[in-house]
């Protein structure tokens, strides 16, 4: 599903440039839960956002599904990102003017799709999360724990194949944090991809592989038992 082949990310200003991703090379089956760890600064995130379609590369070779993405114009990543990636943030990155049920709403708003079958798709996930009974309420008027699964609710409305997630327990306490883990894991078991930066030694034992970053290379990969 991907392959990645001598990633190069270099983030330049007037005098100084930094390379962030230094000969990446990565490759992820579809189905697999693949966590990416390596401390601040490391390049987990520039990675995520580079799989996620949200940034470009330096140079390299990123194929998503077959097709080489890099060169892909602004209009076709954006359809490609939305019709097949979700993303979770440490953040949960919700809109606080909208509800729940608008917040997990705005994908399948984004994908043009009718009314009556955005209401069943939002209805079954919210109900899914546990998260039913908050459908009206706002992102202020949550738990960390309840924000988390909106935030999850809405990656996975529009049935993506591949979950980007980015220290997705960060802001959890232990319980809260553990749940949202089986809800990544139980959406795995399902089939879907999933691809999660963590500092945590905890979280990266849900996924299959785990792959080390350090100064934006790749040091050590190992498959978790």
């Amino acid at each position: 599903m991907i392959k990645i082949e001598n990633l190069v990310k270099v983030f330049r200003t007037e005098e100084i440039e930094t390379a962030a991703l230094n000969g990446v090379d990565l490759q992820v089956k579809k189905g697999e839960f693949v966590a990416i760890m390596g401390p601040s600064g490391c390049g987990k995130s520039t990675l995520l956002s580079i799989i996620g379609l949200l940034d470009n590369p330096t140079k390299g070779s990123y194929l998503f599904d077959g097709i080489e993405v890099a060169g892909l114009r602004e209009k076709n990543r954006t359809k490609l990102r939305k019709g097949h990636i979700g993303f979770v943030f440490q953040s949960f990155n919700l809109i606080d003017e909208l509800n729940v049920y608008d917040n997990v709403e705005l994908p399948l708003f984004y994908l043009k799709m009718k009314v009556s079958e955005r209401r069943k798709k939002v209805e079954e996930v919210v109900q899914r999360m546990n998260i039913g009974h908050r459908m009206k309420h706002f992102p202020q008027q949550l738990s960390g724990g309840q924000q988390q699964r909106v935030a999850i609710a809405r990656a996975v409305v529009a049935n993506p194949s591949l979950i980007l997630a980015d220290e997705p327990t960060g802001n959890l306490d232990s319980k809260n944090g553990m749940e949202v883990m089986n809800l990544l894991s139980e959406l795995n078991e399902e089939g879907t991809t999933i691809i999660m930066a963590t500092h945590s030694e905890r979280d990266a034992a849900y996924a299959q592989r785990t792959i080390n970053l350090l100064d934006g290379e790749v040091i050590m990969e190992k498959t978790n038992s």
